[in-house]
Order: structure tokens, then C-alpha cells, then sequence
């Protein structure tokens, strides 16, 4: 898997960019070399095909979900990037997914 990592919220400005920002810097102290990006909801569609991991601030609906699947994109919830509580466990869990 060699693609992205997006990060989507409703303006892809405040939530997605924080969250973002945490997941690259945890990336870069673990020497994990893969793109991160924060996007805006509205354009989740045109973003999806070229993610292969999607973290969401706002539970996706329906159709983005099917879509992701029919992608084979995994999907992990991006709150508990700014709680703190369940962060280490999605983030073993992304990890494995792009080492």
C-alpha cells in the first residue's frame, strides 16, 4: 500500500488539519515514510480513489463507506487523535498497515 493517508472533516481546515499533523509527526518519529493530507469533506469523493487510509472527524455516511470499501481503503475514526483515549491502538493499527 503506497498511496495516503487522508484526514477529512467538514472544512479539511481545523479538526482534519490537527489531526493530520499529529499522525505525520508520529509517522516521521517512527521513520514512516507515507504522505498525509487533511481534506475537506465535500470532496471526499475525488479524494478517496487515490487514499488507500481514510481518517474521519465526523462519522462518514453511508455512501462514502460503501465507496471505501468497493476501494479497499481502511477506514479508522480520527477522534481519539485529539482525546488521547484509543490513539495508540489505531495508530498500531495504520502502522501496520503502511510498514
Amino acid at each position: 500500500m503506497k498511496r495516503k493517508l487522508i484526514v477529512a472533516c467538514g472544512s479539511g481546515v481545523a479538526t482534519s488539519q490537527t489531526i493530520a499533523s499529529k499522525i505525520a509527526s508520529k509517522f516521521e518519529d517512527d521513520g514512516i515514510d507515507f504522505p498525509v493530507e487533511a481534506v475537506d469533506y465535500k470532496s471526499i469523493f475525488n479524494e478517496l480513489p487515490a487514499a488507500g487510509i481514510y481518517v474521519y472527524v465526523a462519522q462518514p455516511d453511508a455512501e462514502v463507506l460503501a465507496k471505501a470499501e468497493e476501494l479497499d481503503i481502511r477506514v479508522f475514526p480520527g477522534i481519539p487523535f485529539l482525546t488521547g483515549m484509543g490513539a495508540d491502538e489505531i495508530y498500531q493499527d495504520i502502522c501496520d498497515l503502511v510498514r
